[in-house]
């Protein structure tokens, strides 16, 4: 059974590193991407089975990262400003907010749900 691909997309290397880590422990494959431009180069690359989204970068903006993912592929968006992401989960299903700062097992617990509710939705995920 192959590992849920997920796309990390984090200008704070710290939290990026962190964050891909705790993942691949936790059994998904991890594409990192420091900028939005870098996420859309991974995004034309291979479609995600889901994506955890800062919409704070240094480099454009996640909110277009977010936008750009077809739903119901799950995103998560970790963010220190509640009221943009918030937007963000009206304007976009299967999309959720995790607030920084996060408890890592709570956000790898949310994403592995949304995953198993977007397959129920009829989008596999390997």
């Amino acid at each position: 059974m192959e590992r849920p691909f997920v796309l990390v997309v984090e200008d704070e290397i710290s939290v990026r590193d962190a964050l891909a880590k705790f993942l691949d422990l936790h059994g998904f494959e991890v594409r990192v991407a420091d900028t939005a431009d870098a996420a859309f180069q991974v995004l034309a690359e291979r479609r995600p089975d889901a994506a955890v989204i800062d919409l704070r970068l240094p480099q454009g903006s996640g909110r277009d990262v977010v936008i750009s993912i077809p739903p119901p592929t799950p995103v998560i968006i970790f963010s220190a400003v509640p009221d943009e992401s918030e937007r963000l989960e009206q304007l976009r299903p299967n999309t959720r907010l995790v607030q920084k700062p996060f408890s890592l097992t709570l956000l790898a617990e949310t994403l592995k749900k949304m995953l198993e509710q977007a397959s129920r939705s009829g989008r596999t995920v390997k």
